[in-house]
């Protein structure tokens, strides 16, 4: 077979040059490194029931719920991993300790620090669909200590994906870090990635209630001139300062800037059971999307005999700047989803208003928590926040929304005699809504911010050599999505209840264990539901998810282990009317590590075969629309330090 060919050829000259090397704990492990099953992702590698994207059906992504080192930050366009060492995601009670939670779950990127390390990481890779690339890591200290540097470049020539589209990146970080004084770092940001030549897969919308027909999914039908190119920047400044005992502050400013000169998006509609539809392209101007946001915190904290208190002010603010819109639509006719054929780039003329969007926040607030005994722990936050947001189309008067709602968030845990610790929080948010799909007839419109509420109880005990984490909760806001004249825009209320469990340790040598599962009972109610407009459950959400991850480095195995990702998602809820799901799908992967003496270094050698048994599927990219889930694929890579 052509792939284990290719990787034989690849590494055959690397590999008669290296030698096992003893490591019990393989570096960039993830299911290892991971304390629960709700989400961590470490470089590439990413394990959990939840992501960035989300958590409990929802996303903190669109909602802004993004931190980094633990301060309110909103991306324009993404860090990339040669800045970011890992993602966090924060539910239940990984929210101890943080401040002011947020409703609909946080993601905390922690930014690379190589300590006192100094060394340069090199990994050579190939990606799924022979996919390779290039990334160079380095790690610089002084030799007091006082300043150290993270930086790094990553070259992707030639990024493919199933449906045989393709495209280039590149990608570079700098993250220097001053440390003057025991009581002050200083920490800078850099980080920088360009896109070009991304070919755009067309999403299948069939007609009624039925799936897409099946097709090659390596078969390319789109248009490589519609593709899109960006490029995206972020800035940033980090100060933790010591002021006097107990009294500390942090403070981060940051700015994110996102430009695409041309973007595309393409839509394969009204496909009939024979595989027949109407193919649309939407091709887009410039746009820019520009934000300035960061966080300080000032807080104090006391010591009693068996007491710790610790008060913080806090102050969140938010200034972006958005042009978007404009497309031009290119109707290219019957279409079928197995066709390949392509159609001349036509001239466009990009005379359509697009619309500028403006939005200013501002949050402060105050928040108090109390640490007993070693028994509980309890905080309690109230913030006063300020929320405007304005749109405005060509020569069009501006739309203006905002709010000035007072955010409230509680939390007290207890812990039992045998190392038991029961919880219980509420948090009331401000989020922001998302925006409307392409499919829209208002898809380029204003959707303001929303009040979203929390309310959950916990337990976490220990289970001999493991630990179970288990969670109720409850999570509501208002619903967006879809009415019958494909008009965008809120047409209730949704409620999020449901069960969440994970269960990690090590049950036998060598054998590291991350299991877990949530079961969510999604439902959409209003007038909507009501006169039979739309259905209970909203468009995208499933009822069951469990995830087994296993790694295990079996005795005698010097530097290795073998890993096993085992995913099962229920059937999603794919149309506004309910009248269709994408079926349940069950997606294995396969890994591989072995640490490796390289030329008298160290290296490392991963290998994996994801979807092992090419399970075939439906992902939900909105109401009707369709995207299949990845094929079978291997991925390899080599790092070395030096």
């Amino acid at each position: 077979m052509r792939p284990p060919f290719l990787i034989t050829c690849l590494l055959l000259p690397v590999l008669a040059a290296v030698q096992p090397c003893w490591s019990s704990e393989p570096a960039g492990n993830v299911v290892r490194q991971a304390a629960d099953a709700f989400g961590l992702r470490v470089g590439t590698e990413s394990i959990g029931l939840y992501s960035q994207s989300a958590v409990r059906g929802f996303s903190p992504d669109v909602a802004g719920n993004i931190r980094l080192e633990g301060l309110f930050f909103r991306p324009a366009g993404a860090l990339t991993d040669r800045a970011v060492d890992s993602t966090s995601i924060r539910v239940g009670l990984g929210n101890i300790g943080q401040l002011f939670p947020a409703p609909s779950g946080i993601a905390d990127l922690a930014l690379r620090d190589p300590g006192q390390a100094n060394g340069w990481n090199v990994t050579f890779a190939i990606d799924p669909y022979l996919s390779p690339y290039l990334e160079l890591d380095g790690d610089l200290a002084s030799a007091d200590g006082i300043w150290t540097l993270a930086s790094g470049v990553g070259l992707y020539p030639d990024s493919n994906a199933q449906g045989g589209n393709d495209a280039r990146y590149l990608t570079a970080a700098f993250v220097p870090r001053w440390h003057p004084t025991d009581r002050l770092t200083i920490t800078g940001l850099l980080d920088m990635e360009s896109g070009r030549d991304e070919d755009v897969t067309p999403t299948l919308l069939p007609q009624g209630g039925r799936l897409p027909p099946r097709a090659a999914r390596s078969r390319f039908i789109g248009q490589r001139w519609a593709d899109y190119a960006f490029d995206s920047r972020n800035l940033g400044l980090i100060v933790d300062a010591g002021l006097a005992d107990g009294l500390v502050l942090r403070s981060g400013l940051f700015h994110s800037r996102y430009v695409s000169d041309k973007d595309a998006f393409a839509l394969l509609d009204g496909i009939d059971a024979s595989g027949q539809g109407d193919m649309l392209v939407l091709m887009f101007p410039r746009s820019q999307n520009a934000v300035w946001s960061g966080e300080s915190q000032l807080s104090y904290g006391w010591s009693g005999q068996t007491a710790r208190q610790t008060l913080t002010a806090s102050l969140r603010g938010l200034s972006s700047r958005e042009r978007s819109g404009g497309e031009v639509e290119i109707p290219l006719g019957p279409w079928r989803v197995d066709e390949v054929r392509d159609v001349p780039e036509p001239d466009l003329l990009f005379d359509q208003p697009q619309s500028r969007d403006q939005v200013r926040q501002w949050a402060g607030g105050v928040n108090w928590r109390l640490e007993w005994a070693g028994r509980l722990d309890t905080s309690v936050g109230v913030q006063k926040a300020r929320y405007r947001k304005q749109s405005r189309t060509g020569a069009a008067a501006p739309a203006r929304g905002g709010s000035d709602p007072w955010l409230y968030n509680a939390l007290v845990a207890w812990r039992f005699d045998g190392d038991i610790t029961a919880y219980a929080s509420y948090a009331r948010g401000l989020e922001e809504a998302g925006s409307p799909p392409v499919t829209a007839i208002n898809r380029n419109s204003l959707l303001p911010a929303v009040l979203t509420t929390q309310r959950e109880l916990g337990v976490k005990l220990p289970l001999g050599p493991l630990n179970l984490t288990s969670s109720l909760f409850d999570v509501r806001r208002p619903y967006a999505g879809l009415d019958g004249n494909d008009r965008y825009g809120f047409l209730g209320q949704v409620r999020h209840r449901g069960l969440e469990a994970s269960v990690t340790g090590q049950p036998l040598p060598g054998l590291s264990l991350v299991l877990g599962a949530v079961l969510l009972d999604p439902v959409v109610t209003g007038p909507e539901v009501r006169e039979g407009l739309i259905g209970r459950r909203p468009v995208g959400q499933r009822r069951v998810h469990w995830q087994a991850s296993l790694d295990y480095a079996p005795p005698g195995w010097d530097g290795g282990s073998l890993d096993l990702v085992i995913d099962h998602r229920s059937a999603t809820t794919a149309r506004r009317d309910n009248l269709a799901d994408a079926p349940a799908v069950t997606v294995v992967d396969l890994g591989l590590r072995q640490e490796l003496a390289l030329f008298g270094q160290d290296a490392t050698l991963r290998a994996q075969l994801l979807n092992l048994f090419n399970a075939d599927g439906w992902d939900v990219v909105d109401d009707g629309e369709y995207s299949a889930i990845d094929r079978r694929a291997w991925r390899v890579a080599l790092s070395t330090r030096f």
